[in-house]
């Protein structure tokens, strides 16, 4: 059986006005660019508000997750980060939307793939007042044998520079993979990073994008308010990724052995640029 088999029995039909995630997303030449070249592509308007705030309250009816991601993490303050992991492997209404024409195409224009896997979904809801988040790169924390796997960060609230949107170190991906290195700035071990510009950071409509790769050091300002920053990631990884078996929360519970393709569990959904593609 599936992980899929087990989500919950709220139709994905409850959710009206999702007309746009039938659309494809008009990815540009620039924004490939950028995320080639810069680490990270800014993509306006992925989501209409109206859908950002449905995928948004299905978000937060969800259970939070535990625990932070790796195997020796503590479990997670929600006064400091509300989370939560793998909706969409619990709730159709969350999987469709991560596996639509509208994120997919953005996705595989901007990997310059045919097709890709979707593999994680995470929200970040940081409070008014939360600390900061030091530069650092995502790879470490996954089991994937290559690179190539892209995160869309959406806003799903409107999001005012002083709230902490991601920001990122231009053309840091191109480093290659710098270590699992906590809870230091990245740019402690590696000095010549502080010379990197920064970009991101600016203020989002809900709805909003920003697409960074793993190997982008990102992190964020404290969040000065008003409110809460509102964010999920969703992730998607080349679709010939292979399994390497490092320990991971979300990635555990799949039944994956070391060695194996992800295209070869049932539970990653393949995507094209015209949505879910059926297997």
């Amino acid at each position: 059986m599936s992980i899929a088999d087990n989500r919950t029995d709220r139709p994905a039909n409850n959710h009206a006005g999702t007309g746009i995630l039938d659309t494809p997303y008009p990815v540009t030449d620039e924004q490939v660019r950028s995320l080639h070249e810069d680490s990270w592509a800014s993509l306006p308007g992925l989501l209409d508000a109206d859908t950002a705030a449905q995928l948004r309250d299905a978000l937060l009816a969800a259970e939070p997750r535990t625990t932070i991601s790796g195997p020796t993490k503590p479990a997670a303050d929600p006064n400091a980060l509300l989370s939560h992991e793998g909706v969409a492997w619990r709730d159709p209404f969350v999987r469709g939307i991560a596996t639509s024409k509208r994120l997919s195409s953005a996705v595989v224009a901007l990997l310059r793939q045919t097709d890709a896997l979707f593999c994680q979904d995470i929200s970040f809801f940081k409070p008014e007042g939360a600390n900061p988040i030091d530069y650092h790169q995502d790879y470490s924390y996954w089991p994937f044998d290559r690179k190539g796997c892209v995160t869309l960060w959406i806003a799903l609230v409107d999001l005012t520079p002083e709230m902490g949107p991601l920001r990122y170190l231009k053309g840091s991906h191109l480093e290659g993979p710098l270590g699992l290195i906590e809870p230091t700035d990245i740019r402690e071990r590696y000095p010549h990073l502080r010379d990197s510009e920064v970009v991101g950071g600016k203020a989002m409509a809900a709805g909003d994008a920003q697409a960074h790769w793993e190997l982008t050091l990102h992190g964020s300002a404290r969040n000065k308010g008003p409110g809460r920053r509102e964010a999920v990631a969703f992730r998607y990884i080349r679709s010939d990724t292979i399994y390497i078996g490092l320990t991971h929360p979300h990635y555990d519970q799949f039944g994956l052995e070391p060695g194996q393709k992800f295209i070869d569990n049932e539970n990653f959904p393949r995507v094209d640029a015209n949505g879910l593609v059926e297997r």
